[in-house]
């Protein structure tokens, strides 16, 4: 804990926290007062796992990136990757914050109230929880940018740069492509036709022995 800076420190808990609220918290269902007047329990309720079935693996992911951005400054670790932890943190914190905003904003919610009953149906406190640890997620990133050095413009070239070298890497060619094997050149063709040897000069007639 003694190397981590603040900007880790609000990132590991808000993380931690966010993990939290989505898997034990309830984030919608149903409630009334049935129970009490009736005896019977109609108060049906489901964290943020259950419920949002897209969504949620967006913050997963951004629970294991805000994790593992703080273990790797826990542990003095060197990771080599296209974009800074921080942007990473930042841009995943913005987009989870975004998201679950969503959510709420545009959830049915409903209420009836008859003489002694009342339902509701809407979101429940886990789901405003689970806002406050992503934007909490996003600020502890927006400060680990500031603690690397890295602005707003530089984190964008990075983003940038990852994308283009990921389609760069896909669509170029493969190594060696277009190079001509060694020998290749040495090697005549099989259209051309072999070259004769040179003929040898004709023997010259042998004399015949002179008449005795």
């Amino acid at each position: 804990m003694t190397r981590l800076r603040r900007s880790d420190q609000i990132i590991g808990v808000s993380a931690i926290a966010l993990f939290i609220f989505l898997f034990f918290f309830k984030w919608y269902g149903v409630s009334s007062n049935v129970s009490s007047i009736a005896g019977v329990n109609v108060n049906i309720s489901k964290n943020g796992w259950s419920v949002f079935t897209n969504s949620r693996w967006i913050w997963l992911l951004t629970i294991i990136v805000a994790i593992a951005a703080v273990v790797v400054v826990a542990g003095q670790l060197k990771v080599e990757l296209p974009v800074k932890p921080g942007v990473a943190v930042t841009a995943l914190g913005a987009l989870s914050t975004v998201l679950i905003l969503y959510r709420i904003v545009h959830h049915p919610t409903a209420s009836a109230n008859f003489g002694n009953f009342h339902a509701s149906v809407g979101i429940k406190i886990g789901i405003w929880l689970g806002l406050i640890a992503a934007g909490g997620i996003t600020y502890g990133g927006y400060l680990k940018m500031q603690d690397d050095g890295t602005s707003l413009s530089d984190a964008g070239a990075q983003a940038s740069g990852a994308v283009g070298g990921a389609s760069g890497s896909s669509s170029s060619a493969p190594p060696g492509a277009g190079t001509p094997a060694p020998g290749a050149a040495e090697r005549p063709s099989a259209a051309t036709p072999p070259i004769p040897p040179p003929a040898s000069a004709p023997e010259a007639p042998k004399e015949a022995p002179p008449n005795q």
